[in-house]
């Protein structure tokens, strides 16, 4: 099947690996977590609520799955098409306007801001994993203060990447409108 022209194929393939790495960590750490480990923590990384088992864990990595393959098919095959109605851009109408190839452009950078977005839940989820295994291991210690300065890191990076890059989406939309004579 060939490629669509607006999939930004380095963020989907980054996606695809980190994914199997997700799985990966989630299994090999699984496999050494405790029978009683943390699965809510106040922000200073201390644990404040706990399980006993795998179901919590493996409830975790099923969200992770469903939510990350949900965000990766969306990439693939909802926001590829510049032609398509389901696409949210500012100033909508008038970006229809546009001649195909300004579009194509344009959708290009929000199937990477897509990606994007799914790199972020993939390392939020994993810094996640990493939290609750070195805080069961042993809570407190050197291992999870560095995993819960992880996960708030990716957590910023999270927030602030994705709305930088949607503001520089808008940008470019204004200017290719503003370019055609479309928007004042």
């Amino acid at each position: 099947m060939k490629t669509p022209l607006a999939l930004h194929t380095p963020s989907y393939r980054l996606n695809a690996w980190l994914f199997l790495g997700f799985l990966w960590l989630a299994i090999s750490l699984g496999a050494s977590l405790p029978y009683r480990y943390p699965i809510h923590f106040g922000l200073t990384g201390t644990p404040d609520a706990w399980a006993e088992g795998p179901g919590m864990w493996v409830l975790l990595v099923a969200i992770c799955a469903i939510s990350v393959g949900q965000l990766h098919l969306f990439q693939r095959f909802l926001v590829v098409d510049p032609d398509s109605s389901f696409l949210n851009m500012p100033h909508k109408k008038l970006f229809m306007k546009l001649p195909r190839q300004r579009r194509l452009v344009v959708v290009r950078r929000a199937n990477r801001l897509l990606g994007l977005v799914n790199t972020g839940m993939l390392l939020t989820y994993s810094a996640v994993l990493l939290l609750i295994w070195s805080s069961a291991r042993n809570p407190g210690g050197t291992g999870a203060q560095v995993a819960n300065f992880l996960f708030l890191t990716v957590v910023v990076g999270v927030v602030v990447i994705p709305l930088v890059e949607a503001w520089g989406l808008s940008r470019m939309v204004k200017r290719k409108l503003r370019e055609e004579g479309l928007l004042e």
